[in-house]
């Protein structure tokens, strides 16, 4: 009787022993995958800044060729208006 319950005090120490260990494995672990997570949203938060910062400058760039391309049709437009009207009146 004695020795069944020196095994199960004995096995008892050794899993609560084991526990611990196991308790602070996981603690490590747990901080581990705190700063890996912390790393990748800061990744994440860099690459989303940098997509909206070229989306904006691809938006600046599109405006900047339309208007460019209004400024080019209108230009013509003119041209065309002014030589329509130098053959009328030489006509006329």
């Amino acid at each position: 009787m004695e020795q069944i319950l020196a095994f199960v005090l004995g096995a008892g120490a050794g899993l609560i022993i084991w526990g611990v260990v196991v308790a602070f494995r996981t603690a490590k672990l747990v901080k581990q995958n705190e700063e890996s997570i912390r790393n990748v949203e800061l990744w994440i938060s860099r690459n989303d800044e940098m997509v909206h910062r070229r989306i904006d400058q691809e938006v600046d760039r599109v405006n900047n060729l339309h208007s460019d391309s209004i400024s080019f049709t209108n230009s013509r437009v003119d041209k065309l208006e002014s030589k329509i009207t130098t053959k009328e009146i030489l006509k006329g």
